[in-house]
């Protein structure tokens, strides 16, 4: 495979598995962008708005009106940062943390199926190289 094709496998890889998530969104009653939100909150409750920018690849913006969405739909509260006046902790409520364990699951049942045919030695191959490819970018 030449370095040309890399950046195109690896964009539709994520479109489609996006699509696959996002045709399941209106049956969970999520909203684009709320998945990865929702899914970064399991993992590390009452963070920051800026380290759910960072943690979800989205620019302060769209955080800004994703989290305000998800504030109005009972997904998520905020609470003061206990060292930080200028700051809030971004947390889930309950209906938020099951529409969360609902995403984390949908997302690994996509993962099992994109890894239908793969053995575990290529699945852990792969997933190290990424990985690789993912730390050299980082060095940009």
């Amino acid at each position: 495979m030449s370095k040309e094709k890399l950046h195109l496998l690896l964009l539709e890889a994520f479109l489609r598995s996006n699509r696959r998530l996002s045709q399941q969104l209106p049956q969970a009653g999520l909203l684009p962008g709320q998945p990865k939100i929702l899914e970064f909150l399991l993992e590390h409750n009452a963070s920051t708005q800026k380290a759910v920018s960072e943690g979800c690849f989205l620019d302060k913006s769209t955080v800004t009106t994703l989290l305000k969405r998800m504030e109005k739909d009972s997904l998520i509260y905020k609470q003061p940062h206990p060292t930080d006046q200028r700051s809030s902790l971004i947390c889930l409520t309950e209906k938020g943390k099951e529409k969360a364990l609902w995403v984390h699951q949908s997302l690994n049942a996509i993962d099992e199926t994109e890894f239908a045919s793969i053995t575990s030695a290529e699945r852990e191959q792969f997933l190290a190289t990424l990985g690789k490819i993912i730390a050299n970018q980082k060095k940009w």
